[in-house]
Formats: structure tokens, C-alpha cells, sequence
């Protein structure tokens, strides 16, 4: 078995990707839950419940991750993406549970698919340090 030297230039990438992702999907959310239920395939956002409420939740988690793993700093860098490896791994779960109770499959591709995307990269980033 041969193994590679870590690369930090994809490494730099990866969590570049995150944190311009996360904080593109976190400020929308925020500043536009509806039109981020859109983007995100998960339909028309029902404005008589807290849908608005828990997408803003969402979208400032998401922010403060984004700007965590480009933080000075490499240990609050790593606690970042391990954070968000295992935040999106339980999104991903939610998604899929929420699905199975009938939420719209469109969802499965917009929510979990880009969560799984950021749990790939946060592994692939935390591999290459």
C-alpha cells in the first residue's frame, strides 16, 4: 500500500470551499429564509409557522462555521471542521428522516447533498494537516 504525502494546497482549497459555501448558505438563510428554501429545493416556506426562525438558526450556525475554519488560528481552524463534519453529518440524517415522513425528495438532493459535500471536504482537509 503506498500512501501520499498530505497536500496543503488542497487541503487550503477544501476548507476555502467550506467556508465560502457555508457562509454563502448561512447569510441567505439569515437574511432570506425564503428564498433559501427555494435554492435549497425544499419547497415554498410555510410563513405561518417558525420555518423563518429555524432557517435563521441555521444560517448563523453555519456563518460562524465558515468563519471559524478560516480563522489564524489551526486548532480553532480543526475544531471547526470537526465541528461541522459532525453537525452535517446529523443534517444529513435529519434530511433523511425527514424525508421518509414525506418531506419533498427535491430536499434529499438540495439539503443533503451539500451537507455530505462539506463532511467530504472537512475529511479530505483534516487529512492533508
Amino acid at each position: 500500500m503506498t500512501t501520499t504525502a498530505p497536500d496543503p494546497t488542497a487541503a487550503r482549497a477544501a476548507v476555502l470551499a467550506i467556508s465560502v459555501g457555508r457562509i454563502f448558505a448561512g447569510g441567505l438563510s439569515w437574511a432570506s429564509p425564503r428564498h433559501s428554501w427555494r435554492l435549497f429545493g425544499l419547497g415554498p416556506m410555510n410563513t405561518s409557522d417558525s420555518s423563518s426562525i429555524t432557517s435563521r438558526l441555521f444560517g448563523v450556525r453555519d456563518v460562524a462555521l465558515g468563519l471559524a475554519a478560516q480563522h489564524p488560528d489551526p486548532n480553532v481552524k480543526r475544531l471547526a471542521l470537526r465541528a461541522g463534519i459532525v453537525i452535517d453529518a446529523a443534517d444529513v440524517a435529519g434530511n433523511l428522516l425527514a424525508v421518509r415522513a414525506g418531506a419533498p425528495k427535491t430536499s434529499l438532493l438540495g439539503v443533503a447533498a451539500g451537507a455530505g459535500l462539506f463532511v467530504g471536504l472537512g475529511a479530505f482537509a483534516l487529512a492533508q494537516q
